[in-house]
């Protein structure tokens, strides 16, 4: 009789997507068509706002923002999650889970020329003619 184990399957990052089950190998009895990426260990339980990832061999409890909207607080402009963006002289990029870096936040501008305080949004002074 053939033998299954749950497995549960990370992605490229290591987040935890879902569990899985791997079948054994009819040719290798005691071996297990486990997906790369997979893990034989249960993750931790994560609450709302958090994500499970694989590190080493072990499990960590991490940030995930990866539903939310951001905001560049260098020009207010709308962040897609992952993308690679020049910040002074640095290439930077978020990709939605982990600590939240400085130069984003997710509150939005509450109008075109907004600019941000170091702790939320100024509005444009306006100028008269």
């Amino acid at each position: 009789m053939t033998q299954q184990v749950t497995v549960y399957q990370t992605d490229a990052d290591g987040l935890f997507q879902h569990p899985f089950t791997a079948n054994e190998l009819a040719q290798q009895p005691g071996s297990f068509n486990i997906p790369y990426g997979a893990r034989l260990s249960l993750p931790p339980v994560a609450a709302a706002g958090q994500v499970a990832q694989a590190t080493g061999d072990s499990w960590a409890l991490v940030e995930d923002w990866r539903a939310s909207q951001f905001y560049r607080i260098d020009d207010a402009s709308e962040y897609s999650l992952g993308a690679a963006i020049l910040l002074g002289d640095q290439v930077v990029r978020y990709p939605g889970w982990g600590p939240v870096p400085a130069w984003l936040t997710r509150v939005a501008p509450p109008a075109p020329g907004a600019t941000w305080t170091g702790s939320g949004w100024a509005m444009p002074v306006a100028v008269e003619a």
